[in-house]
């Protein structure tokens, strides 16, 4: 398989992940709105904040890759970017398979108790980290192979191609979270927070939108616009969209955050905290980091000249 192809595979595994890790975030914010979650216990209710705080670090690594593949590596397939997204696959599938032993686990005792609440998540969690790493235990022929390399630049149509999936992969992040913003404001729950969270949710449903808006913005440049066309234009523009899409997706999280935690229970203080680890996070992996690595990248380039 070429490196193109190997570095397309790639970004779409990594989307697949996202569509799965959607539906464990959707829930953790909308859960502290439902009418029963009152009824639940402080450990209970601590479950919840820390699977929040889980989904928000497998939600940062998940968009990670697009984001360093934007900035550091220019959308060039290369044998570096193919290696680092395995590698972020290795590390998210560990939270994401706790997160959702914790959502089991939670569940299931509102189902049927505590006990049998405690043994579904503890096999949700084996069950998934088995499935996701007990092949590597298994004894296995693996041919050694190396990462195909090229001193030829990535075609112009596999490049669209990859910004256009690194959009799809976001997307469903997005998506979780309007659909989270929509729904709770006609709940009760919702209506009993305090105005300036009210506010802080009107702010974040703006934030929001802007992000979902930017990532669908490539789709349709690239066919209202430049009629499907592999322009090199197109390709500078989609990346633009997307990087700034995750500066909006960054910021419309953390205010939410902000409003979910304090709904969960917590102290303001607590709930300020977890909003700034957040944004402070999230344009960490995706912007700060990778535009250090870039500029790091470029002075050894310099100096080895």
């Amino acid at each position: 398989m070429s490196l193109a192809d190997r570095t397309k595979t790639a970004l779409d595994e990594t989307r697949t992940l996202m569509l799965g890790a959607q539906i464990l975030l959707g829930f953790q914010l909308q859960a502290p709105f439902q009418n029963a979650f009152a009824q639940l216990d402080e450990a209970q209710k601590a479950i919840e904040l820390a699977v929040l705080a889980i989904m928000v670090l497998v939600l940062g690594l998940l968009v990670l890759p697009g984001a360093r593949h934007r900035i550091v590596e220019d959308g060039e397939a290369t044998g570096d970017i193919n290696r680092f997204i395995t590698a972020t696959a290795q590390v998210v599938l560990a939270p994401f398979a706790l997160a959702l032993a914790l959502d089991v686990g939670l569940a299931l005792t509102q189902v049927a108790g505590a006990a049998v609440g405690a043994a579904a998540g503890a096999l949700a969690g084996l069950a998934a980290l088995g499935c996701w790493y007990g092949p590597l235990l298994m004894p296995h022929e693996r041919k050694e192979e190396t990462m195909p390399t090229s001193d030829e630049k990535t075609p112009i149509e596999a490049k669209i191609d990859y910004v256009l999936t690194e959009a799809r992969v976001i997307l469903p992040g997005a998506q979780a979270l309007l659909g989270f913003q929509f729904a709770i404001v006609l709940t009760t729950g919702f209506a009993e927070i305090a105005p300036t969270q009210k506010a802080m949710h009107g702010l974040a449903i703006g934030l929001i939108a802007v992000a979902t808006m930017l990532l669908m913005a490539p789709a349709a440049f690239h066919r209202i616009v430049y009629s499907g066309a592999p322009d090199p234009a197109f390709h500078r523009i989609a990346g633009r969209f997307l990087l700034a899409a995750t500066v909006f997706l960054a910021l419309g999280l953390a205010a939410d955050i902000e409003v979910v935690v304090g709904r969960i229970g917590a102290a303001p203080a607590i709930a300020h905290v977890a909003a700034l680890a957040s944004v402070f996070a999230l344009l960490g992996l995706w912007h700060a980091w990778p535009w250090w690595l870039r500029a790091w990248r470029k002075e050894g380039d310099r100096l080895a000249s």
